[in-house]
Order: C-alpha cells, then structure tokens, then sequence
C-alpha cells in the first residue's frame, strides 16, 4: 500500500511521511502557551505537523509561522533543533 504524502511546513514540498518528521503540540504545566515537540515514533496523539530533517526547513518554518498555522493556535518551538 502506498504512503499518503504529507507537505512539509518548511518548504511546502510534498514528500512520504518517511521522508519527513512528525510535530506535535505538548502542554506543560504552567506553561501558557503549548510547546512543539518531535514525535520520533509519529503516534503521539493530537494534531501534527510535518517537516523534512533539515535545519532549513526549520528556518523557513519559524520565519513564516508555519507552526502556528498548522496547529490552529500559538504555540512556542524554540525548544526545535535539528541535528545531523
């Protein structure tokens, strides 16, 4: 069975979710805002988002909010680095 694609909120190119990386949304305690997570085993529940393992992706998603766009809500993703 083929994979659906997913697009990337980095660059918008569309690509397999093996290709790519899964974010979630996390609430903390006493945390305002929820923070964005990697899912490594992409089953964590709750809405994601999804982006290619690259550090420009990252970039390009953080300048464009891509990351409150895709989960409806303000969120804080400073915590997000890629790592090679």
């Amino acid at each position: 069975m083929l994979d659906s694609l997913r697009t990337c909120i980095g660059c918008r190119v569309k690509d397999s979710p093996h290709q790519l990386v899964r974010i979630v949304c996390e609430k903390r305690a006493g945390e305002p805002l929820p923070f964005a997570v990697f899912d490594d085993e992409k089953n964590k529940p709750g809405r994601g988002a999804w982006i290619h393992p690259d550090s420009e992706c990252l970039s390009k998603a953080h300048r464009k909010g891509a990351f409150h766009r895709a989960f409806r809500s303000r969120v804080q993703p400073q915590e997000l680095v890629m790592t090679a």
